[in-house]
């Protein structure tokens, strides 16, 4: 009996948990997911330093340097948004925000565009200057 009962509690909890969704996607596939969002409520991270995101980043991201030290203070600010979009040039520094995201308990939907801003750049998409 109490097998069952912890089984059940378990199934239960299980259904109860929720938490983010993480999507990896190549750059030729993100380019609609960019444009397509529901501004007010998805939010995109160019996790590169402060010099990479002021010569070329994609429009509307926001700059969190994710080897930053205020980096939690800076991603603390945007968990109740819907949906992240996060990328970097290669993977370390977008991986370094999920991973931070995961541990501040993020329950949105994240999309990791895997293969960054010189994938983007190389499809041929929009970046804008600081």
């Amino acid at each position: 009996m109490k097998l069952y009962i912890t089984i059940i509690c378990c199934f239960l909890l299980c259904i109860n948990a929720k938490s983010q969704s993480i999507e990896k996607i190549k750059a030729k596939d993100a380019f609609e997911v960019v444009y397509n969002r529901d501004t007010p409520s998805t939010i995109i991270i160019d996790g590169r330093s402060d010099e990479m995101y002021a010569k070329k980043h994609i429009d509307g991201a926001i700059n969190i340097d994710a080897f930053s030290d205020l980096v939690k203070t800076e991603l603390k600010k945007y968990l109740e948004a819907k949906k992240i979009i996060v990328y970097c040039t290669n993977h370390k520094r977008a991986e370094a925000i999920i991973e931070i995201l995961k541990e501040l308990k993020y329950k949105g939907k994240i999309t990791f565009i895997a293969d960054g801003i010189n994938a983007w750049i190389s499809s041929g998409y929009k970046t804008v200057r600081n």
